[in-house]
């Protein structure tokens, strides 16, 4: 007589290792601490989890690959297709030496399935499309504005080179600059002057653009509430929107501090200890735009000011201090978007409760 059994996998865990580029995917499979199975594939996320239902039907199939160019559509669809997929930072990866000498994208896509079993890696917030559309939108302002100071860097430099003097920004003085490049038939600053204007004209395109988004997504409330606080403007704001988007994800301050990059930490052993910034563990520009909202602040609210003169007279340097009062901002612009309310000053001179 003939005995029939069912493959299963049932109540069983394989995990999955996806080291992801453009035209490819090279993915390495682990099961009960033992290598399973190594390929290359097409950057297909149902065609890998046909494969994992085919090969090892019913098992619980977990995935991670590292975050970069390919964005998180990836993950979406996986966990869409039934695997419990997350996205690193490669940073965080536990690497040895021996890694470092034989790097490939198989040693790769090995390591991670390796570190996924064994419970090492930290899964990196994915933020949604809504958050994302807002994201991308104020990276673009950005980059325009990045691209006008270099077009007027270049345009004071060819000024300069044919000895003729700079006259400012006012749309007036690009006008006698046009007028008189075009008499000396200078077509390269006509150039600059065309690619300057239209870089004006894409900013404030943009900046509608946004305040769309934020309509369309029932965030202009916040987006007052952050407003209210001295030292934040518009785009201030929408860059904390962007970056931030809800201050309720972070477990509290201190943890929005670190990623904000205003919380120094202490490094080193034993009585060789000393406090160090965040490096390159920050959201750079969300790091950047609070010392700036800072030292306007500073300039706008008394009693920023008044702390901000108490940390000098300490021996703090310029520096040190504004870093410290971009802190205490960034602890007010929580406390304000989670009360869901205005900055308000009270007549005591007590602030918005930092909670």
């Amino acid at each position: 007589m003939t005995q029939c059994s069912t493959l299963s996998f049932k109540g069983q865990v394989i995990y999955c290792g996806i080291d992801v580029h453009k035209n490819s995917w090279k993915v390495h499979l682990r099961h009960c601490h033992r290598d399973l199975d190594k390929f290359s594939m097409n950057p297909d996320p149902k065609g890998l989890a046909d494969y994992l239902k085919r090969k090892y039907p019913e098992a619980e199939y977990r995935s991670v690959y590292e975050a970069g160019f390919s964005g998180f559509e990836a993950h979406r669809a996986l966990c869409a297709l039934g695997i419990l997929n997350i996205v690193i930072n490669p940073a965080d990866v536990p690497t040895s030496g021996r890694d470092r000498e034989y790097k490939n994208d198989r040693a790769d896509s090995r390591k991670l399935a390796r570190e996924l079993e064994n419970g090492m890696l930290e899964p990196i917030y994915i933020p949604s499309p809504e958050n994302l559309e807002l994201r991308n939108l104020v990276r673009r302002e950005t980059q325009v504005v990045k691209n006008t100071i270099r077009v007027k860097n270049r345009i004071k430099s060819h000024l300069f080179f044919n000895g003729i003097k700079f006259i400012g920004w006012s749309g007036r003085s690009l006008k006698i600059l046009e007028l008189d490049a075009e008499k000396r038939d200078d077509f390269a600053l006509l150039s600059l002057l065309r690619e300057l204007r239209f870089l004006r004209l894409e900013r404030l395109t943009i900046v509608e653009d946004e305040k769309r988004c934020l309509k369309k997504h029932k965030r202009e409330e916040v987006q007052s509430h952050l407003q209210s606080i001295p030292g934040i403007g518009f785009r201030t704001a929408v860059i904390l929107q962007a970056e931030i988007w809800d201050p309720a994800r972070f477990q509290d301050k201190e943890h929005l501090g670190s990623y904000s990059g205003v919380a120094p930490h202490l490094v080193g052993s034993g009585e060789h200890e000393f406090v160090r910034s965040c490096g390159n563990r920050k959201r750079k520009q969300l790091h950047y735009i609070l010392i700036e909202a800072a030292w306007k602040s500073i300039s706008h609210d008394l009693e920023q000011r008044a702390r901000y003169g108490k940390l000098l007279a300490k021996g703090a340097n310029p520096q040190r201090a504004i870093s410290i009062i971009a802190k205490k901002l960034l602890y007010t612009i929580r406390a304000v978007w989670i009360q869901n309310r205005d900055y308000v000053k009270l007549e005591s001179g007590n602030t918005v409760k930092n909670c």
